[in-house]
């Protein structure tokens, strides 16, 4: 059930986060800034490394990190030029593209940043640290 105040209603039973939300305050974390480049990028995607020295993007070389949210943004994605965190290591939100399990290997499809398993490319030393249905949130942990 809901509270309502002078500031409205607010919901008794908030969601355990959201995409690209790092998903607590404890250990070790490691987040660079990159600069996008090519396409805005949405929170909680895997970007790989732009042509520059510093940059970031979708389909880029390897594995840089999952984008991290940035609730100054005005549409819950980082546009071309910006400064984006990416998370390297932690714990980190992201909504998958298919079930998940923490059996699962931590996948990605280059082109496009969606996490899930069985994909093209694993993150090495990621794991799922939660059960998910494709377009909800799953937790994992890049080691």
């Amino acid at each position: 059930m809901g509270i309502t105040d002078v500031h409205g209603a607010v919901t008794a039973n908030m969601g355990l986060g959201y995409a690209g939300m790092i998903a607590d305050t404890s250990g070790p974390k490691d987040v660079a800034s990159r600069k996008i480049e090519t396409a805005a990028v949405a929170f909680g995607l895997a970007v790989g490394a732009g042509t520059a020295d510093g940059s970031a993007k979708l389909g880029g070389a390897g594995f840089q990190g999952i984008t991290v949210a940035d609730k100054a943004q005005v549409a819950d994605e980082y546009p071309v030029g910006s400064v984006a965190g990416v998370i390297r290591k932690g714990p980190v939100w992201v909504t998958v593209s298919v079930d998940v399990d923490p059996s699962d290997p931590v996948t990605f499809t280059a082109a496009t940043g969606v996490i899930g398993a069985g994909l093209a490319t694993t993150i090495a030393g990621a794991k799922f640290e939660t059960t998910a249905t494709a377009g909800n949130l799953a937790r994992v942990y890049l080691g």
